[in-house]
């Protein structure tokens, strides 16, 4: 009755989900059912098979069957003790558990092997009793026979759902449950060939010594089985609750973020955990100084999403860049990531090497709201840091430069823009250069000027070419302030100006 009630279970989800899906010209695939529907089943399936096991053991004698008895009812505490779990671990992550609540799963797995592990010494102490000291043979009837086969059956329905869904949801509650209901075929197993061993002793002549001691040898079976599942399910239980990992998951994540592009190698720490069916990862890994801070974002958004990749969706990942010194490190760099973590910005850096003397000089552009006795204090505390860090055997000088952060007023006015226009015109050293923008300021005149050169002009001759081309217009503009020359390859300055 209780295979034919779990298999009407099984098939009424499958029939609504074919006659929903009646009309796709996919082929149907049968629904796993949910967690919480194969608990219950399973808890009136044990329930049953409890009460009915215990009945007949009693009435027949049976010590292999009022074990079996025992361990149906552990069957049922240890289901609904995952019912319970299996509720609590599927409630979404809160302010008191920020990895979710799936660990309830583990603690439930590992109470029903405790109640387990109970049953079974208890057992245990009556199968030895009816051995060494009361033995004799119970009655054997044809209900005894029929529970074991329906407890057999239905053990087999359980197993194969719980399995399924187990491995649907990756839930260790489940896979427990499987696992144990496996267990169960196997003790029932155990108990029928005790009882076809006694039946048979009424037509075969066997020793008596072993046949009033058989339902107990069978009972043993049952404790050997229900030990190695309080030794196999509540060993994984507890790996799960202390955290336990593969010992070769932290180096192979490691060897994959290490080959990421701009990860510094031998810097790169990991570790993991692993709540329910996901895997929290944190990283801390070494990047190049020089990288921007965008550059470094990128660099972790890259490393979280091949660790994601390789747990297929199922893991958050956080990532911990941290600046390394490398031994061969340009000077450059060292200055600009002195000067970024005192958050002050440079720009035209220039090294020269005079004799065993290195000279630094740059720019340094600080808030125009500073005065200068505040502006000087920002000047000596780089100088001081890039002394501290590339020793005394340094020149440093820093031209500050005010840095205007607010918008400020410009106009357009005709008779400026050919002003400019006629002194490009008078400048006959330079053939390809446009005027693009005439501003009026309160500073002055703001030029801004597009220049056409060749193809593969070397970088440091255009800065000289866009230079000389600045002195110039401002020998004769004097109230010029400020030139902006953008330099563009002849080949698309001719495709963007000249044709048009």
């Amino acid at each position: 009755m209780q295979a034919l009630f779990f298999k009407w279970a099984e098939n009424k989800i499958s029939n609504n989900f074919i006659q929903k899906h009646m009309n796709d010209n996919t082929s149907v695939e049968v629904p796993v059912q949910s967690k919480q529907q194969i608990t219950t089943v399973s808890i009136i399936a044990s329930a049953s098979l409890a009460v009915i096991k215990f009945v007949i053991g009693i009435l027949t004698g049976s010590l292999g069957l009022i074990a079996e008895g025992m361990h149906s009812l552990l069957d049922l505490l240890s289901t609904v003790v995952t019912f319970i779990a299996v509720r609590i671990g599927a409630k979404p992550p809160d302010a008191n558990h920020p990895y979710g609540h799936e660990r309830a799963e583990s603690l439930g797995a590992l109470a029903g092997m405790a109640l387990l592990g109970a049953t079974a010494i208890f057992i245990l102490y009556h199968a030895i009793v009816k051995i060494v000291w009361e033995p004799g043979a119970p009655e054997v009837t044809i209900w005894s026979f029929a529970i074991i086969i329906i407890s057999i059956v239905v053990d087999f329905l359980r197993v194969r759902s719980l399995k399924k869904a187990a491995k649907h949801y990756r839930s260790q509650a489940l896979a427990s449950d499987a696992e144990h209901f496996s267990n169960d075929m196997l003790g029932a197993f155990s108990v029928l060939v005790g009882l076809l061993f006694i039946l048979l002793s009424k037509y075969v002549a066997l020793p008596v010594w072993l046949v009033e001691r058989a339902d107990a040898i069978a009972a043993l079976g049952v404790v050997v089985i229900a030990f190695k599942s309080v030794i196999s399910i509540g060993g994984q239980a507890l790996k799960s609750l202390m955290d336990d990992v593969p010992e070769d998951l932290a180096p192979r994540l490691q060897k994959l973020v290490e080959d990421l592009p701009d990860v510094m190698p031998g810097t790169v720490n990991l570790r993991a955990r692993v709540v329910g069916n996901k895997t929290y990862v944190e990283a801390t890994v070494g990047t190049s100084r020089e990288l921007t801070f965008e550059k470094v974002h990128q660099l972790t958004e890259e490393i979280e999403k091949t660790i994601i990749d390789e747990f297929n969706g199922d893991a958050e990942v956080i990532v911990h860049p941290e600046p390394i010194v490398l031994a061969n490190e340009p000077y450059s760099a060292k200055i600009r990531a002195i000067a970024e973590r005192l958050s002050l910005r440079i720009h035209n850096l220039n090294l020269y090497m005079v004799s065993d003397e290195m000279r630094i000089e740059l720019d340094l552009e600080l808030p125009d709201g500073l005065s200068l006795f505040q502006a000087h204090e920002k000047s000596e505390m780089l100088e001081q840091e890039l002394f501290s860090e590339l020793g005394p055997s340094i020149k440093v000088a820093v031209h500050i430069e005010p840095r205007n952060e607010m918008l400020k007023p410009a106009i357009r006015r005709e008779k400026y823009t050919k002003e400019i226009g006629d002194a490009l015109l008078s400048i006959l050293d330079y053939d390809h250069v446009l005027l693009q923008d005439v501003l009026l300021t309160d500073e002055g005149l703001v030029v801004t000027l597009i220049i056409g050169m060749d193809d593969e002009t070397p970088l440091s001759d255009a800065h000289l070419t866009m230079h000389n081309l600045e002195r110039s217009l401002r020998k004769l503009i004097p109230n010029i302030v400020r030139v902006h020359i953008d330099p563009e390859p002849m080949s698309r300055y001719i495709a963007a100006h000249e044709v048009s």
